[in-house]
């Protein structure tokens, strides 16, 4: 009986990979602003920052735009949401902004425009986030390879990401991962590399 209610404890703060959920917002939001900084402005169209969570929150929640909880998966531990990746087709990027930017009282100002970041045939990483408690655990690389399989399992035969052009660390990490830089994209006035890799 004790080994099996041990066991049963064990299970319950194992890492889990899994689908977000609607209820998942509270975390997954602070998580998403981490990564992305001040795009979550140009995606918000709105300068404060409380409003712009409040924005982002919405968009979560709701079914067919790029932040969806439907293209959100998380690593739970400790039942805490340790980590985030954001993912979806770049042939659906277009639809998928649509939303974003129709959204009633957005700002028209340019420095809040959506640029493209993914292109078609490509599996994208939106956003690959982990909480500082955890960070060192090896839960970004969790992701990475949850999103490489994603990508494989839907059929594409390439993945793609960007990552800001001064962020050296990172970008080292993903060209030891097999990630090959092919453009330079402006977003919110930050020069980011456009990096590819192919997974079939």
């Amino acid at each position: 009986m004790n080994d099996s209610k041990m066991l049963l404890d064990h299970q319950e703060t194992s890492p889990l990979i899994r689908p977000a959920r609607i209820e998942d917002a509270d975390q997954v939001i602070p998580l998403l602003y981490q990564a992305i900084g001040d795009i979550a402005y140009s995606l918000a169209g709105e300068a404060d920052h409380e409003k712009a969570m409040q924005i982002l929150q919405a968009f979560y929640v709701q079914e067919n735009n790029r932040i969806s909880y439907r293209h959100v998966t998380v690593m739970e531990q400790d039942g805490l949401i340790a980590g985030i990746l954001v993912a979806y087709d770049g042939g659906e990027a277009d639809r998928l902004d649509q939303p974003i930017l129709d959204r009633p009282g957005r700002s028209r100002d340019e420095k809040y425009a959506l640029v493209k970041e993914t292109r078609p045939g490509e599996y994208y990483l939106d956003t690959l986030s982990v909480s500082e408690a955890y960070q060192g655990q090896g839960i970004g690389r969790a992701l990475m390879a949850a999103f490489e399989q994603q990508g494989r399992d839907l059929g594409h035969s390439q993945v793609s990401l960007i990552v800001e052009r001064d962020n050296g660390r990172a970008l080292m990490l993903y060209e030891r991962q097999g990630y090959v830089k092919d453009d330079v994209i402006v977003i919110a006035g930050h020069e980011y590399n456009h990096m590819v890799k192919p997974i079939q």
